[in-house]
């Protein structure tokens, strides 16, 4: 999940802010609005109210579909300091607290600055000295090896931490991973018998779908948590498949597959020349890829909480002219790419609303700082691949490795099929 609609309006649930103890003090010069502060919430037209540690508040706006409540004079600080990460590290600590629709409240960001220079030098100074490979294990533990509580905010089925496809925007996190593991298992033109490697296999949602049909299922990964997820629900259900503590790079087969998945495992890749030829020697000629990932405009532009928090070191949103670049220094076919943007929103906005709903369940799991962590992941993933953002979008790719034309013109009525079989307008 790279960076919903309004919680406070959501019947049922119940969010109890957790209040710092503020000493009582008498309002003074420190503890007012900041006059810039008010001047960029009056200039951006999104109702908000900002209530102070002296009792006294101040709307933007009505009625308020945000409230940003600063308990203590570090919270006052961070919200005038104007700066992305400084506002982070108060919410995490608990100085401020962000109640109500926090999705379209991510509108706010356009008023912070997100420097950080030395949290975004680092990603690449890090590696150079010390290696990519050395510090791949750590990256990815940074964020998965969490104990498992990612589950808390997605489909309860299959555990599918990227997109699911949705038919209806009301459609569960349930039926649109499993539309989705659906149309890539057909994509990829898999059955009984056929050998597919699963890169970045996560909880084994992919790995439980495709062993129950008769599929040999290889899949690697660099979280020892969901590792031992993923093989405890194989066991449970008797299911056989072949799942390795792995780095992509270090990953030797020595064999080839039929197919090769890659759901949301790219934007932790981010060498798509490595990848690429990688890709190229494990996959038999006709053989195909299936890819699903979010994607930017720009080279570089993950947000510094981003890095900091959740996805440090190589973790990149897809650069499309890079990634088409790479992709033309191997003998690739691109059978089909489609917008998947929709369905990214639609799938961080459902499990934003789940997290939100969990919230004395996820606690009781981990602590406050982790749900807090989280919340402000997936307000800012749908608000990023929302109607009131362009800053990024997403893709569902499909790739043959050459063969012959008519084998490619198989594949590519193979995808046709994959596609009307789940009813896909999208």
């Amino acid at each position: 999940m790279a960076d919903a609609r309004p919680f406070v309006n959501r019947p049922n649930v119940h969010y109890r802010v957790p209040m710092r103890p503020t000493p009582a003090a008498a309002p003074s010069p420190s503890s007012a609005m900041p006059a810039k502060v008010a001047r960029r919430l009056a200039a951006a037209q999104y109702p908000v109210t900002v209530r102070l540690p002296d009792g006294e508040s101040a709307s933007f706006g009505e009625p308020p579909r945000l409230e940003v409540i600063v308990h203590n004079g570090q919270g006052l600080r961070a919200i005038g300091s104007l700066d992305e990460m400084s506002i982070v590290d108060a919410y995490l600590n608990g100085d401020l607290d962000l109640v109500g629709d926090l999705v379209t409240g991510m509108d706010l960001r356009n008023l912070l600055s997100d420097i950080s220079p030395w949290t975004k030098a680092w990603t690449f100074i890090q590696p150079a000295l010390l290696g990519r490979r050395r510090l791949n294990p750590g990256w990815v533990a940074k964020h998965y090896d969490s104990e498992n509580v990612q589950i808390f905010g997605i489909d309860q089925e299959y555990q599918v931490y990227t997109p699911g496809l949705y038919l209806d925007d009301a459609d569960s996190l349930e039926e649109g991973a499993g539309r989705k593991l659906e149309f890539a298992y057909r994509a990829l033109n898999l059955a009984a018998g056929a050998a597919v490697l699963d890169v970045g296999c996560g909880w084994g949602g992919f790995a439980r779908y495709c062993a129950r049909r008769g599929v040999e299922y290889t899949g690697i990964s660099l979280s020892r948590h969901q590792l031992g997820f993923a093989n405890a629900r194989l066991a449970d259900e008797k299911l056989e498949a072949d799942l390795r503590y792995q780095d992509f790079f270090d990953f030797e087969p020595g064999r080839q597959f039929d197919a090769i998945s890659l759901m949301g495992s790219i934007e932790e890749l981010s060498d798509y020349q490595a990848v690429f030829s990688r890709l190229n020697r494990w996959l038999k000629p006709g053989g195909l890829v299936y890819l699903d990932f979010a994607a930017v405009d720009r080279r570089f532009g993950v947000a510094s909480f981003v890095t900091k928090y959740v996805w440090p070191g190589a973790f990149r949103m897809v650069h499309m002219p890079s990634f088409t670049a790479a992709l033309g220094e191997v003998e690739f076919d691109i059978v089909e790419i489609r917008n998947d943007r929709r369905n990214y929103h639609l799938w961080a906005k459902g499990g934003y609303e789940r997290w939100m709903s969990r919230h004395d369940e996820i606690v009781a799991a981990c602590d406050e700082r982790t749900w807090r962590l989280i919340r402000l992941l997936m307000a800012g993933t749908a608000h990023l691949m929302s109607g009131d953002s362009t800053w990024a979008t997403a893709y569902r790719v499909v790739l043959e490795r050459r063969a012959t034309p008519a084998l490619g013109g198989a594949s590519a009525r193979l995808f046709d099929a994959a596609r009307l079989a789940v009813n896909d307008p999208h």
